[in-house]
């Protein structure tokens, strides 16, 4: 098969690859055509915004690229609103149509890059809140028998940037619609330091307030993906014993944690790459960002591979110094 469709403009790393063939998807009944054809049986992957993914290879398939749209009310009291948006719509445009409609609990989750079908997969999460706190219900197409299945939000098994679609469903379900509950008014989530230094002085906080302030601090840390391709946050933060933790204190003793459970914390996988001396590194054409560490950036010609080399090269330096192992929350494909 001769790959010829360029994969550069919908991928937020900007690497340029080549697919076979793209489809777009601008209805569920297209994904369900595209299910039922013989095209199917070629190989083939779901895409949304490609701002979740790394590209090492051309893909020898299908780019099944989901465009669907629409927004809808399930129900509405005086205190809450039960809110369902198609899988295609962009993630951020969606966060802001809820607060313009006082639709309030998301604002934390500001300016994250994706689609909406991609949030459950992901289990996103920033400042404090993640999307599992919001969603009551994914509506999925099963690649196997082309059926409509309801994921309750018990049932997608979300964990710390993940769910059942990442783990044991992995590529058997397309998301087609997620459902949120969310508050109409009500008092913003303000409990992160960052949150809080960013609105110092501020009276009255609203959840608009908290949508600003945390743009404002994104847009200051992270590059933009139009400047410096980029997949956002490239690592997750390391979950360990809290035993391993104090042992590590003893000899970096500004190092941070988060309360997880009673014997496990989360640690800053940005300060660990800090302190492991990659922070603003780069190798040729990829290279760690030099305002915040967690993200790899595509300086211009960078490769998959050349990314990937990186990322493993910051992993090696961090399990040599502090024993630990980075987990990449980015797909490579």
């Amino acid at each position: 098969m001769h790959n010829k469709i360029s994969l550069k403009p919908h991928n937020t790393f900007g690497i340029e690859v080549f697919a076979a063939d793209i489809i777009y998807a601008y209805q569920d009944e297209d994904i369900i055509r595209f299910l039922s054809s013989s095209r199917a049986k070629e190989p083939f992957y779901v895409l949304g915004e490609g701002s979740n993914i790394l590209f090492i290879n051309d893909f020898d398939g299908i780019i099944l690229k989901i465009e669907t749209k629409g927004i809808q009310i399930v129900s509405k009291t005086d205190k809450q609103v039960v809110i369902k948006a198609k899988a295609g719509e962009n993630w951020d445009e969606f966060v802001r149509y809820c607060l313009a409609n006082n639709y309030c609990g998301l604002e934390n989750l500001a300016l994250i890059p994706g689609k909406v079908g991609s949030c459950p997969i992901q289990n996103i999460g920033a400042y404090g809140k993640e999307v599992k706190d919001f969603i009551t219900k994914v509506y999925a197409v099963s690649v196997l028998d082309k059926s409509v299945q309801v994921f309750e939000n018990k049932d997608c098994k979300f964990g710390y940037r993940t769910s059942v679609f990442k783990k044991e469903n992995k590529g058997q379900y397309i998301i087609t619609d997620v459902e949120f509950t969310l508050n109409i008014g009500g008092v913003p989530d303000t409990s992160y330091a960052d949150i809080q230094n960013e609105l110092q002085g501020t009276t009255a906080i609203t959840a608009q307030n908290v949508y600003d302030a945390v743009s404002r601090i994104r847009t200051r840390k992270l590059p933009d993906y139009q400047v410096f391709g980029n997949a956002g946050s490239f690592f997750k933060n390391p979950i360990v014993r809290v035993t391993h933790f104090e042992k590590l204190k003893e000899k970096y003793t500004d190092l941070k944690s988060y309360p997880v459970s009673e014997n496990e914390c989360k640690l800053s996988a940005a300060q660990l790459i800090e302190l492991s001396g990659w922070k603003g590194k780069r190798t040729g054409e990829a290279g760690v960002f030099p305002t915040q560490p967690l993200v790899l950036v595509n300086y211009g010609n960078a490769t998959g591979k050349d990314i990937l080399n990186l990322a493993k090269q910051v992993q090696n330096a961090v399990y040599e110094l502090f024993n630990l192992e980075l987990e990449m929350e980015v797909n490579v494909v």
